[in-house]
């Protein structure tokens, strides 16, 4: 079965040393949510990823990050192999929601109660 699942990452809180190599707010922890959805159905997951430090490259003010360059260094840290994997994980987590691989049934011999009807009196 092939799903249109649209993925959105969330960024939210990110860790920071207060200064660091003359920096402030210098990040070195990201707390990520990554949501899959297609229709009413979703599943998602939750993590923290160590990213990069002052000496990997230029730094970017703490009130100019974006969205975009967080989850970069997010995605980076974690390999694309890691990344695919757990794209492939919310699919299949959908598609058992969809249609599910395994049901729960009660035992044939146990008869279910009768509704109750009527009204109790005090």
């Amino acid at each position: 079965m092939s799903l249109n699942i649209t993925y959105n990452w969330n960024f939210n809180p990110l860790e920071c040393y207060p200064t660091e190599s003359g920096q402030t707010d210098v990040v070195f922890n990201v707390h990520w949510q990554l949501y899959a959805t297609t229709g009413s159905y979703g599943a998602s997951s939750i993590g923290v990823q160590r990213v990069g430090s002052l000496g990997t490259g230029s730094f970017t003010p703490f009130e100019e990050l974006t969205k975009e360059q967080v989850q970069g260094w997010v995605v980076d840290s974690m390999g694309t192999g890691s990344v695919d994997a757990m794209y492939t994980s919310l699919a299949t987590q959908i598609e058992n929601q969809i249609n599910p691989p395994t049901v729960t049934l009660p035992a044939p011999w146990l008869n279910p109660l009768p509704p109750v009807t009527g009204s109790i009196e005090e």
